[in-house]
């Protein structure tokens, strides 16, 4: 009788937080809002039924339905657009109040003011599409044959409700147009759940590489609901994860802790991939045991705390995601004051140990809460140059 009672406990306990947080970061937005309308009864019955959409779907918070249209932009981007700008209230409001005090400024005017700037950043936290970046990475020892060599990175697209295969079909066009002589796909391809694997599969199946598309498992790519021993594929009898079977089955080779070489005129490129850390797949030797001798490496790992195992193995660049930069971080010191760094000290962006190097792309999707604060989504081109 306990194993069915304790999932119903964590689940409770989970919606019990949930709700404390929401209650707590909405608290001095909707006081300001109480004493905008000299009704405090108003103001909670406001937040309330804003808030109410996305509480209730805290029903089943591990599952990810499809949503309709309607509740996604008339239920649910309101609430997050409104709880964003109360969590940038939280921090404005000190700051106004000092401001207001040492100017000499009425205190509720400064935190009107720092109300209607937090507003704005809720609403604007709430786009999420992605800006294309381009960077330079310089390789010792690159074959000049691969010198300009362009890889398009995309990761952590999340498919699911709030990133339909209609937007990421968006995002692939936008990478084909690029004009990339590879794609590499880092991982987390769906946010939860079967219902999305076959969507993702088949919008990314358009991408286009002059040498080819390669992927890597995240591990949100095993958050796939179990299925009956009878109703499994054949890829996923022989070990093939479900989301990597779909992506094979439609020509996107899913580099399983193995590698691939690419030759342009006689010079050697070895693109490898490395799978899931949190389920305890990964095997970054067994990805560059096809290494040809003095060939540069590109490694595809979705966790970038494996880039000190790659510089350990001589690895010239490491492509990651995981971190979506965050989501939430402070503008300017976007890097070091994130949530990222409850995960890792990689966070975003490109960083350099010796003679290796590493990207963090902060991905074109999201996870939890669909909005993105000081941590913009990206589709990142990677210039290779000779060093």
């Amino acid at each position: 009788m306990s194993q069915p009672i304790r999932p119903r406990r964590n689940l409770r306990r989970f919606r019990i937080i949930v709700l404390a947080v929401v209650v707590a970061v909405e608290a001095p937005g909707v006081a300001l809002l109480a004493h905008l309308l000299g009704n405090s009864a108003l103001a909670i019955v406001l937040a309330a039924l804003v808030s109410t959409p996305y509480l209730l779907g805290l029903r089943d918070p591990f599952d990810d339905p499809p949503k309709s249209v309607w509740l996604r932009y008339f239920g649910l981007w309101p609430f997050f657009a409104w709880w964003t700008g109360c969590l940038v209230f939280l921090f404005l409001a000190p700051i106004a109040i000092a401001i207001a005090a040492i100017g000499g400024w009425p205190i509720y005017t400064a935190l009107f003011v720092a109300g209607a700037a937090a507003l704005v950043s809720g609403v604007r936290a709430t786009y999420r599409e992605p800006r294309v970046r381009k960077i330079e990475v310089a390789i010792a020892g690159l074959p000049r044959a691969f010198d300009r060599y362009r890889i398009a990175h995309l990761s952590d697209v999340h498919c699911g409700s709030f990133t339909p295969a209609g937007r990421v079909a968006r995002w692939v066009a936008r990478i084909n147009r690029l004009g990339a002589d590879l794609v590499a796909v880092t991982g987390d391809l769906i946010t939860s759940g079967e219902r999305w694997v076959d969507p993702v599969a088949e919008a990314l199946a358009g991408l286009r590489g002059a040498d080819g598309v390669y992927a890597c498992m995240g591990n949100h790519d095993y958050f796939v609901h179990r299925r009956a021993p009878g109703m499994q594929s054949d890829e996923e009898r022989a070990g093939i994860p479900e989301v990597a079977a779909a992506l094979e089955r439609r020509g996107i080779p899913v580099l399983l802790n193995r590698g691939i070489t690419v030759d342009k005129e006689g010079a050697l490129l070895y693109v490898a991939g490395v799978d899931d850390t949190w389920t305890g797949r990964d095997d970054v030797e067994a990805a560059l045991a096809g290494r040809p001798e003095g060939a540069a490496t590109v490694l595809l790992a979705h966790d970038p705390n494996l880039f000190p195992q790659a510089v350990a193995k001589g690895v010239e660049l490491t492509l990651s995601g995981h971190t979506h930069g965050g989501q939430l971080a402070v503008p300017l010191w976007s890097r070091r004051l994130t949530l990222a760094r409850l995960v890792t000290r990689f966070t975003a962006g490109l960083y350099q140990m010796g003679r290796s190097a590493l990207y963090v792309n902060r991905g074109a999707g999201t996870t939890g809460p669909p909005i993105r604060l000081g941590a913009r989504a990206e589709i990142v081109l990677i210039v290779l140059r000779a060093a």
